[in-house]
């Protein structure tokens, strides 16, 4: 891991957050940020993807608003049109998030098979720790990037159950 990026989180989780867990879930998260942050945690990278990085950068803008003005919310997102199938309420929160971010990086102009790959990878790249919400140890996106992470020896946090991850014969395990 670079040291420049040792203070850095990337965000990373399952497009699908029961409603019943999301309070809870955006109460975890702004009392974690809100502890590291007297720590000099102040970016954060997120790939804009519905469920839970929308819900992260919405917890980070609203922290900005209440006075954690040192965050800041860098958008990774994989290609230009990403926020093509999401439903008209999440296609509001993308772009509202994109208008509040400190920055937007846009990887690919058009779709590309590896692009939400791509996206993750450059992820960690810069980050030092990531965040994520996952729910399955076996397949998929999440999991890609938490394995990813955790072999790079970058630390990840879950807060689906709020533990951190340990590999076990190539499998994330709490």
């Amino acid at each position: 891991m670079n040291n420049l990026h040792s203070k850095t989180i990337a965000f990373t989780g399952h497009r699908f957050i029961p409603f019943e867990r999301q309070p809870m879930l955006k109460s975890l998260l702004r009392q974690s940020i809100a502890n590291i942050y007297k720590q000099g945690y102040f970016t954060y990278y997120c790939g804009m993807a519905m469920g839970f990085d929308l819900l992260a950068a919405e917890v980070i803008i609203s922290m900005k608003e209440q006075g954690f003005s040192n965050l800041k919310l860098i958008a990774v997102v994989p290609y230009r049109n990403q926020s093509e199938r999401f439903s008209q309420r999440d296609k509001q929160r993308y772009n509202n998030a994109l208008s509040k971010a400190d920055k937007v990086i846009v990887l690919n102009e058009n779709y590309t098979p590896r692009c939400f790959l791509q996206r993750n990878d450059y992820m960690l790249d810069h980050a030092g720790c990531v965040f994520a919400y996952l729910s399955r140890t076996d397949k998929g996106g999440t999991y890609y990037t938490c394995k990813k992470a955790v072999d790079r020896r970058i630390c990840v946090v879950n807060f689906f159950s709020e533990q951190h991850f340990q590999m076990n014969n190539n499998h994330i395990t709490k």
